[in-house]
Formats: C-alpha cells, structure tokens, sequence
C-alpha cells in the first residue's frame, strides 16, 4: 500500500517554489487587470451565443516574421496573404497592405504554454529530488481567478485589434500542460490539490473506493494526494507479467487532462464572443500523449481553429475531433539539414509538401518564418524560391481546394486516450528513473500509439479509402445513430465495458470488427484484465499476459521471423491460422457480422510500406485487410494502375465548398523523398484509374476526359492529379 501523507509535503515549501517560479513570468498584469471587470459579461454572451464560421474564401499563405518591421513587406512582396499579428500588435499597417493577420496568442506565452526558462528548473529540482511534491507549475490553472483574467485578457486583445481583416485567432501555439508534451507530475500546489481532492470525490462513492484504485489508506479525501508516476512504476513495472494496475496513473491523468482541457476552452470561448464569427484554436498541437494534456476528445472539442503538427496520425485525426466547418492549416519548414528530405531538390519538396496539405482540404499553410524565405542580406532563399514557384504554379487548384471536406468512408479507427496512456507505461519500462527525458522527439518515434494510428491510417490509404475517427467514449452513442460498415482497433490496449458491449452488438448485428494485437486487455481505467475483454467475440481461446510474450514495443515489431511476424505469442484460438507456437489471422462469424483479429503488428507499418525489403509483409497485411473490407462491402472509390508504381497512391475524394466533387490521387510517400525522386526520374507516370461507373471527368486544370469508367492521365510523383466531376 502506498502511503504520501501531508507531511511529505510541506506547504511553505511548495509556495516558496511557486513565488520564485513566478517572478519574470507573470502574464501582462497589466493588460489582465484592465479586462479582468469584462469577465461577467463575456460569460454571460458565450452562454447565448451561436458561432457561425464562414468557409475559407481561398488557400491563405502565411507567413510567420520574426522580424514585425520588415516581415509583413516582404511577405507582401514574395505573394503572401497573410502574416501572424502578435500581443500588443497594430492590425492598421497590415491592412493598409493588403494583407490579412491571424491573432498569435494574445495573452503572450507563460500560461498555456511554457517557456524553456520557466519549465527547467521544474525538471531539474524533481530529477534532484525525485520528490513530485515539489512539481509546482510556474503558472498554475487552478489558481484563483487565473483562467478567468487570462480569457478576460485575451477577449480585450481581439476585440481591440477587430475582426477586420482576422483570419483566427491562436490562442497558443504548442500549447501544454507540462511543455511540449514532457512527461512530469505537475502541478502540485496547494490549489491543485484541493482541485484534484474535489475530482476524486465527486468519482468515488467513499474513501475507501479511493483507496481500493490508488492502493493508498487515507482516513478522508481532504488528505488524498496523487500517487506519483513514479511510485506507480515502482511497484507496477519488474514483474514477470504486464502491469496489473495502473489506475492511480491513469487517475491523476484525467485530472490533468480535464483541468487543461477546461482552462483552454474557457478561453476560447470567451475570445468567440469577442469576435464573433472569427475561428479561434490552437496552433502547433501536438499528437495525443499521456501527459500534457493532450487528450482530443477534450481538448479541441468546439475549436473552429486547429493546426495540428504532422506527427502520429494527427492531421487525420484532428480532421475527424474538430467540428464540421472547421478551418484546418499546416506548418511548412524548410527540410533538416541532412535530413532525408534534403537530399531531394527543395521545388520537389515543397510541391509534394503542399500538395498533400490541399488534399485534405486545408484552409492554408504557415510557412515558418521570414529568416527561411530570405537570407540575413536580404537574398531569396532556394527554399523561399521554391515556396513562390508552388503558390505561382498551383494557386488555382490550392484556392479551389481550401476547405475542402475530405468525404470519408464508412471505416471507424477507434482512438482511446486510455490506451494512450497504457502504451506509454510499456514503452518507458526500459527507461527507469530517466522517463523524465523521454519528449515529444524521442516519442515520435518510439510511441506505440503513434506508431499504430499513423501506421492504421497508412495501410487503409494504400487500399484505397480515408477512414475517419471515433473516439472509445463516445462509441457506443455514435453506434446507436451512425452504421460504420467497418470499425478498427489499432493496438487498442484498454477498452471500458461499455464499448466493449457495443462492439459486440455492433458485430452481432451484421458489423465487421478488425483489430490487430492486445485488444482489451486493460478496462479504460487501467487495470488489467485476466483475458481480453473481446477474446470471446473474436474466437481466442488462450492469450499470453507475459511481458516477453508481447512482441511489439516502442512503436516496433520485436519478432525476428520471417515473413509477417505475430504481434502476440502463445495466442491460441478457433478458425485462425498457426504459425509455430501461435495463431495468427482470427476470423469469426458472430451473428450477421464477422470479427478479425490479425494477431500482427501492424504498428511496424508505416515503416515497412516504402521498404524493399518488407514488400512480402506489407502485401500480407493487406491482402488480409483488403478481403476483410470487400467481405463488408468496403470498396475503394476508384483502382489504380500503373507500370512500376508501388501501392502507395492514395485518392482523396472531396466535396468542395461550392459542392464540386474532386478526387486528389497522389504517390503518398514524403517519408521517402528518394523514392519519389527515383519515380520521377523519367517525368509524370502514365496511371489509368478505373471507376465503378461512368461519369463525366474534368481535371482542374482543364483537362476533360468526356462520359467514361476509365480515365488515363500522367501524375507527377511530387505532385498530384486534381479529378472533378462534371455534373
């Protein structure tokens, strides 16, 4: 039993830390205090008020100036429509230009997202200590009337600076609970306490429920504490078998996630009313992680804004959390030296970068920043030259595409910030007391969850189709009024009962269910199953809860056999196929419906698709996948063929904002820059695409291909074939 009592942490302590945290990092007190008497009657207005967001009227090129002299003349200059307006800023200028403005964070950084000089020394005393009774944030949101004034605050700025000319507003940009995603247990004042005292009362019927899930003897919730992540790991992690509970974790990380969700949308909310009419977001959002406080479900719920960084799955997902009407944009850098991508010629990698930012429908693209665009004595830059040549060459297609809505098909990827978490839990075991260091760049690639949400998302474009998201909590509702013809549960390590009794009507009831490995083996609180709580559905008879029996970790298969490796050994069930000491490929009619369990790792995917030598297993994986949506009437809106082109084209069908219908097919490989030069080494490749029906076609630029099934046309490899439809 673990036991953190008050005197572990001493309250002089932890205020002495937060009053020299605060000093040099106070949010504009003055700017707050004139706004803080506009508090009531904003929140009055967002109670009544309905947001109407007026669809993009063009694809806006942004550029980010460092330099608020020179920027916005040379954006002006080089074919921008916009620049970003910061705190404090005059929008006059920028309108007498021409140009548009985005709002960037009006409250300034310090509260939704800190800066490195505030959050070091945080790190750094918890490393020395190891004591998370000391993790006190520097800005903390549960602080008396922080959030309020910050929103009071942020509403004086927009409706100071005026809608004119106001593309949206930023509330932040790579906004987070800790910063950028790191791992720590803050904060821990004596606000957060008595914040996180009152969420565990109103989830537990008594204390000893509270104690029966942190495996702690409190005598009453006002001396409950959170237990450390690090205590949790202590005792969880060692043992021969899987974690057997990690409820305290999880605990503390809803609480997290709830109370940075909630401090965002206050202020969003009180920024819509006032600028009606404006979008209002975050920028730079980072993939769902366990700590952060990035959980999607509450964290962009509402937001008319969003602009989510190309990691793990997250412009797609973001696509399927953010409300319908949403604008969406993307960051475009110039590639890392030495990077893949620099290996390529930059007017290739920029057309590719942009083309695929058009095909999902973006309202535009922030191109970071105006030291990338020229050099220091004023000079074009190869990269800013490549940047101009795209927006000259394609504007037509780029405005016609802004706004786009991706019409998505009927395939559901389940996300489940549970399982978020739980992946974290077994990814870090290696990492002993240095899980501390492991940030948003180190996860990016060795994140399970990242690693099968991209990976999911990759294999069912290869087949031709563009799924959308649901997430775990809200699928058994949506299941009650919409009707997937497929739903899929990439490496979905941890499901509630609840869902698990909807999927089980849903495939009873004629759905088809596919996943991968490790299904349900944790509940959504986090502790673990003695079985997976869909083997019945999907025929397993015997599954492994030993740790080296699970072959896939830190977004990896771990297997060394050949061919398409199992994802779990030892797995045993009916109707499946046995490869050495497990089964693989589940199959199983239930009802009117089928469940299919892979028993692979599809994790390793992403990685696997653009190599030589992974095609055998790549084409395994979706031979499966490929049967198991035909059998579900799951059909790609069109085939592709081409001489030497690997699977690996995507087709993107979109309804545009006047209501054309457009299908984008593009080679989808700028992971592997060098793959797309060596198919464009003869030119644009002949491809035949081949439809279910006749239609009239017309590509954008003109070009018509008359009443036909069969269209024949060149498709650059950097670039894309923009298909509409005449009606």
């Amino acid at each position: 039993m673990i036991d953190r009592s008050p005197k572990s942490q001493p309250l002089t302590h932890r205020l002495r830390w937060l009053a020299t945290c605060f000093v040099g990092v106070l949010l504009a007190s003055t700017v707050l205090a004139q706004a803080a008497d506009e508090a009531s009657a904003a929140n009055a207005e967002v109670a009544t008020r309905h947001l109407t967001v007026q669809p993009p009227s063009r694809f806006e090129r942004i550029l980010w100036c460092g330099n608020a002299k020179t920027g916005p003349q040379l954006a002006r200059k080089s074919g921008y429509t916009a620049v970003q307006l910061g705190r404090g800023g005059d929008a006059t200028p920028l309108r007498s230009m021409g140009l548009r403005f985005y709002l960037d964070q009006p409250i300034g950084k310090g509260l939704l997202e800190l800066r490195d000089n505030q959050w070091r020394p945080v790190v750094q005393l918890f490393e020395r200590t190891r004591d998370a009774a000391q993790l006190v944030r520097p800005t903390c949101f549960a602080e008396p009337k922080r959030i309020d004034q910050a929103a009071a605050a942020a509403a004086h700025e927009a409706r100071r600076v005026g809608k004119e000319g106001m593309l949206f507003v930023a509330l932040a940009d790579e906004a987070s609970s800790t910063r950028h995603n790191a791992p720590l247990d803050t904060c821990q004042c004596e606000h957060c306490l008595r914040d996180f005292r009152a969420f565990v009362r109103a989830r537990f019927a008594d204390i000893d429920a509270l104690n029966a899930a942190l495996g702690t003897h409190y005598q009453s919730f006002k001396l409950a504490v959170p237990v450390s992540t690090d205590q949790v790991r202590n005792r969880e992690l060692g043992d021969l078998q899987l974690p057997r509970d990690l409820r305290p974790f999880s605990l503390w990380l809803d609480f997290v996630d709830q109370q940075f969700a909630n401090a965002v949308q206050t202020i969003r909310q009180r920024v819509e009313a006032a600028v009606p009419g404006v979008p209002v977001g975050l920028t730079g959002l980072a993939v769902p992680g366990p700590f952060g406080g990035h959980d999607y479900s509450q964290l962009i719920q509402g937001h008319m804004l969003a602009e989510p960084y190309d990691i793990g799955g997250s412009i797609e997902l973001c696509r399927s959390m953010v409300p319908r009407g949403a604008h969406r944009y993307a960051t475009l850098i110039p590639p890392a030296q030495d990077s893949r991508a620099s290996k390529i010629n930059i007017d290739d990698y920029v057309r590719a970068r942009l083309m695929a930012m058009a095909s999902q429908g973006m309202a535009g693209v922030v191109v970071w920043n105006d030291a990338t665009v020229v050099d220091q004595k004023g000079a074009v830059t190869p990269f800013g030259r490549a940047v101009r040549k795209a927006f000259v060459a394609h504007v037509a297609e780029f405005d016609a595409l802004a706004g786009a809505e991706v019409e998505a098909s009927p395939i559901w990827l389940v996300e489940s910030q549970a399982s978020v978490r739980a992946w974290w839990m077994l990814d870090s075991a290696k990492d002993g007391m240095t899980w501390v260091r492991r940030l948003a760049s180190y996860e990016e690639t060795h994140s399970t969850s990242q690693s099968a949400r991209s990976s999911w998302i990759r294999l069912l474009q290869d087949l031709g189709h563009q799924p959308s998201f649901v997430t775990s909590q809200s699928l058994a509702e949506r299941l009650l009024v919409e009707r997937p013809k497929c739903v899929v549960l990439p490496a979905m390590l941890a499901l509630s009962d609840r869902t698990v009794q909807a999927l089980n009507v849903y495939v009873r009831t004629g759905g088809t269910l596919l996943a991968d490995h490790s299904t349900a083996i944790y509940d959504d609180q986090l502790r673990r199953r003695d079985r997976g709580a869909l083997d019945e559905l999907f025929g397993i008879k015997h599954r492994s809860l030993a740790w080296h029996d699970l072959l896939v970790r830190e977004g990896l298969s771990t297997s060394r056999e050949p061919g398409l490796p199992p994802a779990e050994r030892l797995l045993r069930g009916e109707a499946s196929r046995q490869e050495g000491d497990t089964d693989t490929s589940l199959e199983r009619a239930v009802g009117r419906g089928r469940a299919y369990y892979l028993n692979a790792p599809v994790v390793a995917y992403r990685d696997w698709r653009l190599e030589e030598t992974k095609v055998a297993r790549c084409q395994s994986l979706r031979r499966f996948v490929r049967a198991a949506l035909r059998r579900a009437g799951v059909l790609p809106v069109c085939q592709v063929a081409a001489k030497g082109l690997p699977t690996c084209v995507e087709r993107v069908p979109l309804k545009l904002r006047d209501g054309r219908e457009v299908l984008v097919v593009r080679v989808n490989a700028i992971e592997r820059p060098r793959l797309l030069r060596t198919l464009a080494e003869n030119g644009p490749i002949p491809i035949e695409l081949t439809f279910p029906q006749q239609r009239h076609f017309r590509e954008l630029n003109g070009k018509d291909h008359g009443t036909t099934s069969v269209v024949k046309t060149m498709l650059d490899p950097f670039g894309a074939v923009f298909l509409g439809v005449v009606r």
